[in-house]
């Protein structure tokens, strides 16, 4: 739990081996993926309480009070946490889900984007989120995906491969045993690609292969089609999620 409420978790520099590197400086490659994984929510629920679990900066929240969500937010980093109160203002709670109790039914909503993979006991979360949601909410979750041909490529040099933090793996088939035997109704699992550019990757790149990132961070990286988004599969995968 130290790890997530580190401050410095969303920006831990190149050398990190938990965390991100700077989360805010791709924050418009976020705000890209939010934009889509909401449209997939609005096409199963109807717009009222939302929860985004793991919130970060509350990007995916500030877009879903644009649309006309009453968005909510739990984050466990403190200067995300004080970002999302104060600067986006925004109700936010730093406890994990289960602390915070919430009232049975309160939301229409819950997302859990790269969350589920941290909990020690993933099937109680979920349990939980299926108590707050009213009956037809939806619950969107995005996590990385083990049955990945990334994982088979890389091996050991996978990139999700975080044994500090990431304490669960899943595939498709084996989250939506686990969401159904806790009262969903399955939609979609599927691999999903995410928001990204080729800084990005070679950023990533950098920690896999120091000299080949390092030597494309400073040529092609340098160049302004580097910066721009595209979606990439890098071995993460979406459920959307209905409460019977």
């Amino acid at each position: 739990m130290a790890t997530y409420r580190n401050a410095a978790y969303f920006q831990r520099g190149e050398d990190a081996t938990t965390g991100y590197n700077n989360y805010t400086v791709d924050q418009e490659l976020h705000r890209r993926f939010f934009r889509t994984q909401l449209d997939a929510i609005e096409k199963h629920a109807k717009k009222g309480r939302l929860l985004d679990v793991g919130c970060a900066f509350g990007y995916l929240l500030a877009e879903a009070r644009r649309r006309g969500w009453k968005a909510e937010g739990i984050e466990l980093s403190g200067n995300a946490f004080a970002h999302v109160r104060d600067e986006l203002q925004l109700p936010v709670h730093n406890q994990p889900l289960r602390e915070v109790a919430f009232p049975a039914n309160s939301f229409n909503a819950i997302v859990m984007d790269d969350v589920i993979e941290h909990y020690g006991d993933p099937g109680a979360e979920i349990a939980e989120a299926h108590r707050v949601l009213v009956k037809g909410g939806v619950f969107l979750l995005h996590t990385p995906n083990f049955d990945s041909p990334w994982r088979d490529l890389m091996e050991e040099r996978w990139v999700h491969l975080k044994p500090e933090e990431h304490l669960y793996y899943f595939s498709p088939k084996t989250l939506s045993a686990l969401l159904e035997k806790n009262g969903f109704t399955i939609i979609y699992a599927r691999g999903r690609g995410k928001a990204t550019n080729l800084a990005y990757i070679f950023g990533v790149l950098k920690k896999i292969f120091p000299r080949l990132g390092s030597l494309l961070e400073k040529t092609i990286g340098r160049l302004p089609p580097a910066k721009w988004p595209f979606s990439f599969r890098g071995g993460g995968f979406e459920v959307l999620a209905i409460k019977k």
